[in-house]
């Protein structure tokens, strides 16, 4: 025996119990605790565990996901540099695109990704590509395409170089933190199974002093011939605890809570063949009859149980399954947290830029390769200059520049073009397609998670240590809960074995344990379909031994009657009449009259129920972020030199945007457009941002004016301009009544004849479309009079004897959407 520190808990539902006793006396200095945890969302309920048992704000101990990096200097002084995955990715495919078998980029990348996947996986099994002759090892007995594979694996290997892998790095990382151990006064690694070669090496280095501790995954318990096999629940602690010299004996139990229900998955799942009495009752098995059944199921457990204010963790360990759920979620107005964020190549900007690609291939070569020239042979060069110059109606389907989650993914094809350049790589288009759909396709984005979130749905492994009232454990099926491991398609099985990897059944082994701990919740649901694409499917063979051990499992038949009923809803119709206030002769800005003849419905919500709109702080800052700056700009000039324009509006922007954000590059060439176009049509003498009113029908009409000149009214836009025949029909009020406003005195300004006809201008400063536009004499009349009468119609209907009813009506524009939600026209 080595310190007594190796442990493991009744009940692992209440492994942070566990884990809370054991720092409990450390609490008045938690500084002086490390703690080693399997993942990051493990962190984060460690944190919440720390700040709930304590009850109020603490110094938290240090909390480390296994594959973190020291802070320590000294080692990161001998660490080569790391090369990218996408560096890998990219030199790799463009050499295996030589090869007459594979030809092209587009081939190339799936064997690249196949290729490093097994690189990674042999390094993190502690196997090194370099160190052996593959072309020896797999000669002349073994089938033809395992010896081609392996001539192939004996080129690559010699691409290795000096930087390391990020898995190297990785392991690196797990293996230096043997070297700080002495700095803290107790060091806990609780979780891990101890199945990857990096995280035993530092487990071991841990057990071995006196300030460290153990907590186990599970309660390893059973016969030792079955921990031998790779499919056994304990066979990674098992070999663990052998490399210590120490059996499970040596394993001391935390009494946590009742652990019958961890008895019997022992029993299930070794070879015993014991039967025993206990039902599992709180496990209940629910078998649907498909996979979107499976779904619609999922998402009425959670609904029931957040009506009940319970926390629900609901595990797939499927991609496509948890979009289902998703979907189904979504429907029942469910805020979920999932794991898995949506693939870059699923986002408007992603399939634009593809569709883009793709209409070149088939249209305009020429004119991607003319672009990719101009730009330097750069392909992110090349884009954002084609985004900022041509028109958006080009781009399918449309996306906004300024969202922040496109960030990651612009992110992402910059990577990817410095190494292109900086390996002096050019592309066709055919392969610049391929490269791009591949780049943007690592990115995963995820979304804001709501603050009133009780549903989680997570994969297996970032389900560790987690718990909730609710468990839902979906796709019990053979295949999928278990699936099987990583196969290697370039190394013969007797090869694998032969230079000691490990066996794809490992990956059933650590699922297996995650089925056991995860069932002994309080209230735990299995569920599986019965076909999956119209194919019959097998049961789980952990249902199986669950089944086998205690008879029968319980049913959840009523759950899937009530799934079953919802399908078929009785209509309950809403009152979806437009409302009627009361007469309302309140002052209006002559925006807000725009708003009412475009979607009344908007101006009842913004200008009689006051509401307005919350920013998201999530939000990147977008097109209104941007128009309010230049104004601002515009507005405390002292001078419209451009220079000093682009300066200025620099300098605002910096306060908006982070130093290191792409969206600042788009916002800097627009303002090098706009401030030399300003310095032009901009003169000194005017008056900037002066508010005014008028009288029309008895009702106070006011204005803010961006520019007045005398006898101009000029109105700028840093988007598109009313068309000229909008101004006329008198739908776009807000520049023909700052003009009657002018024209009727009601700005505090000399003028020097009243009553003439002001010239309407726009100063249209949208991107790539600069432009003056100026109405004058009977026009800009014709367009003040109709405005008024319109105005004076409008007030007609909403102010006078009788209200109108304040209907919502569909208008293009997102300014009159902002209170969609709250007319409900989705439902």
């Amino acid at each position: 025996m080595l310190n007594n520190n190796i442990f493991n808990v009744s009940n692992p539902k209440y492994i942070l119990d566990a884990l809370w006793n054991m720092i409990q006396p450390y609490s008045q200095n938690f500084s002086d605790v490390l703690i080693f945890l399997p993942s990051r969302r493990a962190v984060r309920g460690v944190e919440r565990m720390i700040v709930d048992k304590i009850g109020h704000a603490v110094i938290l101990p240090n909390l480390v996901p296994l594959g973190t990096g020291t802070e320590n200097d000294e080692y990161e002084e001998f660490i080569p540099d790391t090369v990218s995955n996408q560096e890998r990715v990219i030199i790799l495919s463009k050499l295996l695109s030589a090869d007459a078998n594979i030809k092209n980029i587009a081939t190339a990348l799936p064997i690249a990704h196949d290729f490093i996947r097994m690189q990674d996986y042999l390094e993190n099994e502690g196997i090194n590509i370099c160190d052996i002759n593959w072309s020896d090892l797999i000669d002349g007995k073994y089938a033809e395409h395992f010896q081609n594979k392996a001539r192939i694996l004996d080129i690559l290997k010699q691409l290795s170089n000096d930087k390391l892998t990020v898995s190297a790095k990785r392991n690196l990382d797990i293996r230096a933190w043997k070297n700080c151990l002495d700095k803290y006064k107790l060091v806990i690694v609780c979780g891990s199974t101890a199945s990857v070669p990096a995280t035993a090496d530092l487990m071991m280095e841990i057990a071995k002093c006196n300030n460290g501790k153990i907590i186990l995954s599970g309660r390893i318990s059973g016969v030792y011939d079955d921990f031998l096999l790779d499919t056994n629940p304990y066979n990674a602690e098992y070999k663990f605890l052998q490399k210590l010299g120490l059996s499970i004996d040596d394993v001391q139990t935390i009494d946590v809570g009742d652990s019958s229900c961890m008895d019997v998955m022992n029993i299930a799942f070794g070879n015993s063949g014991k039967r025993i009495e206990n039902k599992l009752d709180n496990c209940t098995l629910i078998e649907c009859d498909c996979e979107s059944e499976e779904a619609r199921t999922v998402a009425y457990i959670a609904k029931c149980a957040v009506s009940e204010n319970k926390s629900v963790l609901v595990i797939t360990p499927d991609a496509a399954a948890n979009q289902r759920i998703k979907s189904e979620m979504m429907k029942l107005n469910i805020n979920v947290d999932f794991s898995s964020g949506v693939s870059g190549n699923m986002t408007n900007v992603g399939r634009a830029i593809l569709n883009l690609f793709d209409f070149w291939i088939e249209n305009n070569q020429s004119e991607y390769e003319k672009l990719y020239a101009e730009s330097g042979y750069n392909i992110f060069d090349m884009l954002v200059n084609f985004v900022d110059n041509s028109d958006k109606s080009v781009f399918a389907p449309a996306f906004d520049i300024d969202k922040e989650e496109d960030i990651p993914i612009w992110m992402a094809i910059k990577n990817m073009s410095s190494v292109l350049c900086a390996n002096n790589i050019v592309l066709n288009i055919h392969d610049a397609r391929a490269f791009i759909a591949d780049a943007i396709g690592s990115v995963s984005i995820r979304l804001k998670v709501p603050d009133d979130c009780h549903v989680c749905v997570l994969g297996t492994i970032e389900s560790r240590m987690q718990s909730a009232d609710v468990v839902v454990l979906t796709g019990l099926n053979d295949g999928m809960f278990p699936s099987v491991g990583y196969q290697n398609a370039w190394l013969p099985r007797i090869i694998s074995d032969k230079i000691g990897l490990p066996s794809p059944n490992r990956k059933v082994s650590l699922m297996a344990l995650d089925f056991m701990n995860l069932s002994c919740n309080d209230e735990v649901y299995w569920l599986r379909s019965k076909q999956s694409g119209g194919v019959l499917t097998t049961e789980s063979r952990f249902l199986s031994r669950v089944g086998v051990t205690i008879g029968n499992i319980n049913q959840g038949t009523d759950v899937l009657k009530s799934v079953r009923k919802n399908d078929d809803v009785e209509l309950n119709l809403l009152d979806y009449s437009a409302p009627v206030p009361p007469i309302d002769k309140s002052d209006i800005y002559v925006t807000e009259i725009e708003l009412l003849i475009h979607n009344p419905y908007a101006f009842y919500a913004k200008h009689i129920l006051k509401l307005r709109p919350n920013d998201d702080y999530w939000v990147l800052p977008d097109a209104r972020n941007f128009g309010n700056l230049v104004h601002e700009t515009i507005e405390h000039a002292k001078t419209y030199d451009a220079e000093v324009l682009i300066r200025e509006m620099d300098l605002r922007a910096k306060q908006i945007l982070n130093d290191d954000s792409v969206l600042f590059y788009f916002w800097h060439k627009r303002f090098c457009e706009i401030a030399p176009f300003i310095e032009r049509y901009l003169k000194s003498g005017g008056y900037k941002e002066i508010a005014g009113n008028v009288q029309i029908a008895s009702r106070n009409v006011r204005a803010r004016a961006d520019m007045i000149y005398d006898d101009i009214v000029m109105d700028i836009k840093t988007g598109s301009a009313p068309t000229r025949q909008q101004l006329i029909d008198g739908t776009m009020p807000q520049l023909p009544l700052e003009g009657y406003i002018l024209q009727s005195g009601g700005f505090p300004i000399k003028m020097k004849n009243v009553s003439i006809t002001p010239i309407l201008q726009f100063l249209q400063l949208k991107n790539g479309d600069l432009k003056l536009i100026e109405y004058s004499e009977s026009v800009a009349q014709e367009m003040i009079d109709n405005t008024v009468q319109k105005v004076k119609e409008l007030f007609g209907q909403y102010s006078g004897k009788t209200v109108a009813e304040y209907k919502y009506r569909e208008s293009v524009g997102d300014k009159y959407h902002e209170w969609d939600d709250l007319a409900r026209i989705h439902d």
